[in-house]
Parts: C-alpha cells; sequence; structure tokens
C-alpha cells in the first residue's frame, strides 16, 4: 500500500521515518535511536493496516507479531507482551535513546497495555483503541467457534469486512486477505481465545505513563461503552471518539492522525522539560 494514497499531504520527512513492518523477534531495538512509535495490528491483521501511520520526529516500526505463515511462537497476548517486554526493556531503560511509545488497536491494543504492564518498562506512553479491560461484551462472541469450525475464504472476507466502517483502499485489502488466508487457524484462535480470558481492570489503575485512548463509534465489535470503561479504568487517559469503525486509523486516517499528532508531541515536549523522567 502506496503512503502516499492516503496522506498525499503528508510530511515528506515523517514518511521518511516510516520502517517496514518487521516481525518481532527480528528487529534490533537497539538500532531505532529517537523517538519511537512501535505499531501493532490487531488480531488476524496484516501490520499493512498501520503502515500510513506516521508522525514528524518519531520513527514508526509496525510490528507483525503473529508471522504467518509458520507462527512460530505463541500468539496468546500475555505470551506476546512478555516478548515484546523483553526485546524493547534495554531499549526503553536507556533513557539516551529517546521515547517509546506503543500503539495498537483490537487485539493489538490490548497487547499495548499488556506489555506496559510488565515490569521494568518505563514508557513514554500508550495509544489504544478499540479494545477494551476485558471481553465479556465483545460485539462477536461466536468468532473463536468460526475459526474453528469453518474458517472458510468467505469467513475470512466476512471477518475483514466488519473490521472496516467503509471498504478500504482495494491495495491494502488485498494484503489484508493474504495475510489472514496465510495465518494457520490456530494461531488465530490462540490469540482470540487468549484475549477473553485476559480482564485487566483490577491492574491498568497502576498504569503510571500517559495513555491515549482512540475509538471509532462505529465499531461493530467494541463498543463506545467499552472505551469509556477502558479510559475510566485508567483513570488519567485521554479518550477521543473518532468517526471510523473498528479500524479508525484506515477509516477515518486524518482524523485519527489529528488526534495521535499532538498527544505524541505532548511527551516529546515532557520528555524534553524532564530529560531524567523516566516517563
Amino acid at each position: 500500500m502506496s503512503v502516499t494514497s492516503l496522506f498525499p499531504d503528508a510530511d515528506p520527512e515523517a514518511l521518511a521515518q516510516r520502517r517496514p513492518s518487521a516481525p518481532l523477534d527480528a528487529i534490533d531495538w537497539a538500532a531505532l535511536a529517537g523517538p519511537l512509535l512501535v505499531a501493532l495490528p490487531g488480531a488476524g491483521c496484516s501490520p499493512a493496516v498501520l503502515g500510513a501511520l506516521y508522525a514528524t520526529g518519531w520513527t514508526v516500526q509496525p510490528v507483525d507479531w503473529a508471522q504467518p505463515p509458520h507462527s512460530p511462537y505463541s500468539c496468546d497476548p500475555s505470551a506476546v507482551a512478555q516478548r515484546l517486554a523483553d526485546g524493547l526493556r534495554a531499549r526503553v531503560q536507556d533513557r539516551e535513546a529517546g521515547p517509546v511509545v506503543l500503539l495498537g488497536y483490537s487485539v493489538g491494543g490490548a497487547l499495548a497495555l499488556m506489555t506496559a504492564l510488565q515490569p521494568q518498562l518505563p514508557l513514554a506512553g500508550v495509544v489504544t483503541g478499540n479494545t477494551g479491560a476485558h471481553s465479556r461484551h465483545h460485539g462477536d462472541p461466536g468468532f473463536p467457534q468460526r475459526v474453528r469450525e469453518a474458517w472458510t475464504r468467505s469467513a475470512q472476507q466476512a471477518f475483514l469486512q466488519a473490521c472496516f466502517a467503509s471498504p478500504p483502499p482495494s491495495a491494502l485489502w488485498q494484503q489484508l486477505c493474504d495475510y489472514l488466508a496465510s495465518l494457520p487457524p490456530a494461531a488465530l484462535l490462540q490469540s482470540l481465545e487468549g484475549l477473553r480470558a485476559v480482564d485487566l481492570s483490577a491492574q491498568l489503575p497502576s498504569l503510571q505513563c500517559p495513555v491515549l485512548v482512540l475509538h471509532g463509534e462505529r465499531d461493530q465489535r467494541r463498543s463506545v461503552a467499552d472505551a469509556q470503561e477502558l479510559a475510566a479504568c485508567i483513570g488519567h487517559a485521554q479518550l477521543q471518539l473518532l468517526p471510523g469503525g473498528h479500524t479508525p486509523m484506515v477509516d477515518c486516517p486524518q482524523q485519527y492522525l489529528q488526534a495521535l499528532h499532538p498527544f505524541l508531541q505532548s511527551l516529546r515536549s515532557t520528555r524534553l522539560s524532564h530529560p531524567a523522567s523516566a516517563t
């Protein structure tokens, strides 16, 4: 997918700092100096869905945490969060290297929160969206059963269609379809069933870093009430509703970036004003 097809007026310097997606275990975090935005897609979604993110002064690194077709590691969210935290810890603790922010949506949003809750990981901030503190009110409770019993090509496409309020660009759609078809159903089930076993409500108040909760109001899977409950659990989180669906960075990219950029800028400003701060 061409970034300029979605963002014709994007800052060329900012776009130049957007790195291609990479498997989690293949990223050399120590080599990514300066402000770093780690972007995590939802379960079953190619990191290409985050490929048009940009922010001036920030390196954007989309992460393929499922790694089809082989998916060599567990895709259970708890295991992924621990792997990500273990890989990032030295980079995050290096105060001279620059701030690190985790960004994710859907299962990727839960991964961002679960990673931020890992010990000795002083992140500068978290951006999460279209997820929740738990999955009790998920709008598609039968999803794991469909993956287990009837995960046909048409079922895969129906799942992807429900991720968007309007059809995504054709090139992105093809990437998403191909990625999902290559993902072993067992790996997808690990992420879906693992997430449904998680309730972060009691842990979220302990988050110390700034948190931005972005949520598409037309989401068929996660309601606005989920976003409001998530923000309330964190306490100090900022909540902003957007005119999109489950994947607002594609449905309404300009509004998404208009919410994201001031948050990131505030983190950089705080870091420059308080260079010795852990957050």
